[in-house]
C-alpha cells in the first residue's frame, strides 16, 4: 500500500464494506459524489486545497461519460475582477430570472465558439506563457483580448490541487425512487507534469470551460456562483495525465 494514500485507502475499504448505501439525494448527476463526501465525513466544497489529507478525491459512476473535473481557477487579469467584467459585458440574461446574467463557454482550443452575440476563442500563447480569451463580434472582428491565465499560475494550482488524486468508482441502482451507491474501486494517482497537462489541453483531452452563473435554488438563491475557468479531463484520458500508484477493487 502506498503510504501517501493510506488514510483514504483505509477509509475507502470501510466504505466499500458497507455495500450499497442510500444516496443523500436523487440527483443522477451529483448524488454519487455528494454521498461519498458524506461518507468520508467532509463537507461539499470547492476549496483551493485538496479534499482529504492532502489528497484530491474525485468520484465517477461505472458507466458515466462525463468528464472528470480537475480544478477551477480565477483569472490573473487584465482586470482585478475579470470574471465580473466578462459577465457584465458579454453575459446573457437568464430565461427565468430576467435581471440576472450568466455566461457559460465550453472552449475549443484555437476555435471560435458562438455564445449569444459573440464568438469566444481560447488561445495558448507558448511564447508569453499565457492562456487568454479572444472575443469577436458576429462578423469575426476582434473586439478584445480578455481574461488570461499565466502558465505559472496554472502550474502552482496543479501542483497544489492535483499532486495526489484518489479516483473512486461507484455503481448505482434505483429502488422505490431512491438512489443507492456501492463504491467498488479506488485508483490512487500522481500527476505527471505541467507540459503533459498543456499538451492534453491542446489535444482536447483536457477541456476548459468558463462558468459564470448564479444559484437558482436553496439558501443561496440568486447569489453568484462563479467557478471562473474550469478544467476537466476525459475519463478515458486520465492515465495520460496521471501515473497509477495503487488500485483496489472489490
Amino acid at each position: 500500500m502506498n503510504t501517501d494514500f493510506k488514510e483514504i485507502i483505509d477509509k475507502f475499504i470501510k466504505i466499500n464494506q458497507k455495500g450499497y448505501v442510500l444516496g443523500i439525494n436523487n440527483n443522477q448527476i451529483n448524488s454519487a459524489g455528494l454521498t461519498l463526501e458524506h461518507l468520508l465525513g467532509k463537507k461539499a466544497d470547492s476549496m483551493f486545497f485538496p479534499d482529504y489529507y492532502g489528497i484530491e478525491v474525485k468520484c465517477t459512476s461505472r458507466f458515466s461519460r462525463y468528464n472528470i473535473s480537475l480544478f477551477s481557477i480565477s483569472f490573473d487579469g487584465p482586470n482585478l475582477f475579470e470574471s465580473n467584467y466578462l459577465l457584465e459585458q458579454y453575459g446573457t440574461y437568464d430565461e427565468d430570472y430576467k435581471e440576472k446574467k450568466k455566461l457559460i463557454v465550453n472552449f475549443k482550443i484555437n476555435e471560435k465558439v458562438l455564445v449569444g452575440k459573440y464568438y469566444f476563442e481560447l488561445k495558448i500563447d507558448d511564447e508569453n506563457e499565457k492562456l487568454f480569451i479572444n472575443i469577436y463580434d458576429l462578423n469575426f472582428n476582434l473586439i478584445e483580448k480578455s481574461g488570461y491565465l499565466s502558465f505559472d499560475t496554472l502550474k502552482k494550482r496543479i501542483q497544489i490541487k492535483l499532486s495526489k488524486l484518489a479516483l473512486i468508482f461507484a455503481s448505482k441502482k434505483k429502488t422505490d425512487d431512491n438512489l443507492f451507491f456501492r463504491y467498488y474501486k479506488i485508483v490512487c494517482l500522481t500527476i505527471k507534469d505541467f507540459n503533459t497537462f498543456l499538451g492534453l489541453l491542446k489535444s482536447s483531452d483536457v477541456k476548459a470551460c468558463l462558468m459564470l452563473r448564479f444559484s437558482k435554488s436553496g439558501v443561496d438563491i440568486l447569489k453568484n456562483k462563479n467557478k471562473n475557468m474550469c478544467f476537466s479531463i476525459k475519463k478515458k484520458s486520465i492515465y495520460k495525465l496521471f501515473n497509477e500508484v495503487f488500485k483496489y477493487e472489490n
